[in-house]
């Protein structure tokens, strides 16, 4: 069974199992009705933008979606039994009018501003007498994180793969070894992002991959972290800390675009997932989850 646009063609009898509200079957038993795709952008720092393929901008989900500013266009959604990875092909058309954190949309998406960035289609449906009333609701058509790859001058072509490739990571559910299983900040780790946040800025002589500023935490204590710039040309861009030392981090891999004195960032430590680290650093021990204690693999002759 295969959906084109979020409606299903197959053998009679078939159809797409997707939820839909009362209101949304009444309003499509009726047959008059138009309908617009909207697409939600996440980028990696949890900073959101939402955007129409319609006429006029729409509000849905307490959220305005606008019409007049990225143009995207995406391949068609397929729907099939069972469980398979899909990939989304988008492209966006966009100049230098089109900003993301203040930074043109193409820079953004050059400069790596999209890695980690997740998008999210749904298709509303309002009535004929009324095309900007979203109230009878919509349809979750696509989501999954976004993959850039290839931009030009006025375009980005994109591919955006589904949740369901976390699937085809290869492990069991425990392994033994002696560093922590969790990521830090994660739900297992259980402490707070936020609450281990430092900004600063960018100082004087800083390069795409060595970054002065006023940090003044002991050594190593960003090292294998990362830092989020949230303004300059890599507002949206995050990096992971290959090195640090007071005043002064080194980035992997390098930026894309050098930044300016004065950008502002946001840095987090690292955690090399040792015990003693869990313990003395981050004071979270009971969630430590390695098994420093097993003895090694040892082969006898």
């Amino acid at each position: 069974m295969v959906c084109q646009n979020g409606y299903a063609e197959g053998k009679p009898g078939e159809q797409d199992m997707r939820s839909a509200s009362d209101a949304l079957v009444a309003l499509l038993n009726a047959n008059q009705f138009v309908m617009a795709d909207l697409y939600t952008i996440t980028l990696a720092t949890g900073d959101a933008f939402y955007y129409a393929d319609y006429d006029v901008d729409l509000v849905y989900g307490g959220h305005v979606y606008k019409s007049n500013d990225l143009q995207i266009s995406r391949s068609g959604i397929r729907c099939v039994a069972g469980i398979e990875v899909d990939t989304l092909n988008v492209d966006i058309v966009a100049d230098a009018s089109h900003n993301m954190l203040g930074i043109p949309f193409l820079q953004v998406a050059h400069n790596g501003g999209l890695d980690g960035a997740r998008m999210m289609v749904e298709r509303v449906f309002m009535p004929l007498d009324n095309p900007t009333d979203t109230s009878a609701g919509g349809l979750l058509l696509f989501a999954g994180e976004i993959n850039v790859d290839e931009i030009d001058r006025g375009m980005a072509r994109l591919s955006v793969l589904s949740d369901l490739a976390l699937l085809n990571v290869q492990m069991p559910r425990n392994i033994y070894q002696a560093g922590c299983l969790h990521t830090l900040f994660d739900v297992g780790c259980a402490l707070s992002k936020a609450a281990w946040a430092a900004t600063s800025t960018v100082a004087a002589g800083s390069t795409n991959t060595q970054i002065n500023c006023g940090l003044t935490q002991a050594a190593d204590y960003f090292t294998l972290g990362t830092i989020t710039f949230s303004s300059g040309p890599n507002a949206g861009v995050s990096r992971t800390v290959k090195a640090y030392s007071p005043g002064s981090i080194t980035l992997s891999p390098p930026l894309k675009a050098v930044p300016t004195t004065g950008d502002a960032f946001t840095a987090y430590p690292g955690c090399d997932k040792q015990q003693s680290t869990c313990n003395t650093k981050f004071n979270n021990l009971p969630r430590f989850r390695g098994f420093p204690y097993i003895p090694i693999p040892e082969t006898a002759i």
